[in-house]
């Protein structure tokens, strides 16, 4: 277990680190203590999950934690780089999140590890109005800022919404898997009742989102529905018309709001507003560009020419400094947690469990491809942050509770005892 959590997430971490500091150095006489301070922290981040699979005789996928610490580690590395991260000085909201997101990891795994997680399953209600709560609070307390609703600091709690509404959907997924499952040649047909539930349900939450201004969270969770659904009933029919229709509402009234024309100006044409919206897509495709193959080096770019470049486009920093090469690596480390959650849900005894450990690793995968094709103008932006990379303390803690989710689904089974 050692190799996975300290030894690769650290292989990783290092060359990054050490990168930065070279360069730093070769412009500064010397370098002071908060300069190895992120290093530190993460190397405490490692040792103590370690420490904690260890002693709790963890039986899972080691996968998952090994490809979670490594998008850690570079996230850590690239908040260091662009200056977000300059110790660890735990009077900041932003740098308590890692050791917040890293206690709630462990809290999660043990509470809900050996089977235990399947008992949440009856607590739906729990789940739903406690996103909602969140979703809410987040209206009436905060302000205005981009489009969108903010806490003081820019906090957006709301991002723990997602862990709660894939518990809770996973809930009635999993209870009404046969019926949903019912169709004929191939082609699904649920009662209505069933349907017309689900959706009284979901759609609460949702409209709260639409409300709080969140068009990318709103756009994920329904992404993050249809594969748990297609995933739980074996119909790709619920997939892939899913999607179809999702295109096409998006289609019809992204243009009815001045906010959504504006992001389909910007990424359909953004040289005719150039001045305006057009301005940060188009620095991010020079910064791009401009990486070409191999980089300009981690540390030595212009990433700060982008706007706001820390949070929607820390991609943009992996693809500047390390080239082509950097982001199909990053990418790769992505898949690979992706590829190992989807191995967990497809191993877990309970259908509850396996429909919240597919909507975890479907959620985490649909938001790194919204945010890496919208800083590519594959799509339009979204406003999603890329998990573990991009700067956001609700963001960190909200996707080290989905792993700590994962790690406890994972640890079904009591370790073998010997003799």
């Amino acid at each position: 277990m050692f190799p996975f959590v300290v030894a690769l997430p650290l292989a990783v971490f290092l060359p990054l680190h050490l990168s930065v500091l070279a360069v730093r150095l070769a412009n500064a006489p010397s370098l002071g203590w908060p300069e190895i301070a992120p290093a530190a922290a993460f190397c405490a981040v490692l040792l103590a999950t370690w420490a904690e699979l260890k002693l709790s005789k963890y039986s899972g996928s080691p996968a998952v934690p090994c490809a979670a610490l490594a998008l850690l580690g570079v996230g850590i590395a690239v908040q260091y780089r662009i200056g977000t991260l300059k110790t660890v000085e735990l009077r900041s909201p932003s740098q308590l999140a890692l050791p917040l997101g890293v206690f709630a990891m462990f809290a999660v795994h043990l509470a809900l590890r050996r089977g235990r997680i399947n008992a949440l399953e009856r607590f739906w209600p729990v789940f739903l109005g406690a996103a909602m709560a969140v979703v809410g609070a987040v209206i009436v307390a905060g302000r205005a800022f981009r489009g969108a609703y903010y806490l003081a600091g820019g906090m957006n709690p709301a991002e723990i919404a997602k862990p709660l509404l894939v518990l809770f959907v996973a809930s009635l997924l999993s209870g009404h898997r046969k019926l949903l499952r019912r169709g004929f040649l191939g082609v699904p047909f649920p009662p209505l009742n069933i349907l017309v539930t689900l959706a009284l349900f979901w759609a609460p939450p949702l409209l709260l989102l639409v409300a709080q201004g969140d068009l990318g969270m709103f756009a994920l969770m329904n992404a993050t529905l249809l594969v748990m659904l297609s995933a739980t009933t074996g119909r790709s029919l619920y997939l892939t018309g899913g999607f179809a229709a999702m295109f096409l509402a998006a289609r019809l009234a992204i243009p009815l709001t001045s906010r959504g024309r504006a992001r389909l100006d910007a990424w359909s044409d953004p040289f005719s507003v150039a001045m305006k919206n057009g301005w940060q897509p188009l620095q991010a495709l020079v910064a791009l560009y401009s990486g070409g193959l191999w980089g300009t080096g981690f540390g030595a770019g212009s990433p700060r020419a982008v706007p706001i470049v820390e949070s929607d486009f820390a991609y943009v920093i992996v693809g500047e400094e390390l080239g082509l090469v950097g982001c199909v690596a990053l990418c790769a480390l992505y898949a690979a947690l992706v590829f190992a959650g989807m191995r967990v849900a497809s191993r877990a005894k309970n259908a509850y469990a396996s429909c919240v450990a597919t909507g975890l690793t479907a959620c985490l995968g649909i938001q790194t491809l919204l945010n890496v094709g919208g800083c590519s103008k594959a799509i339009p932006l979204t406003g999603i942050p890329l998990p573990l990379l991009s700067h956001g303390g609700s963001s960190l803690v909200a996707t080290l509770v989905m792993v700590g989710l994962l790690l406890a689904i994972s640890d079904e089974d009591p370790p073998l005892v010997a003799g």
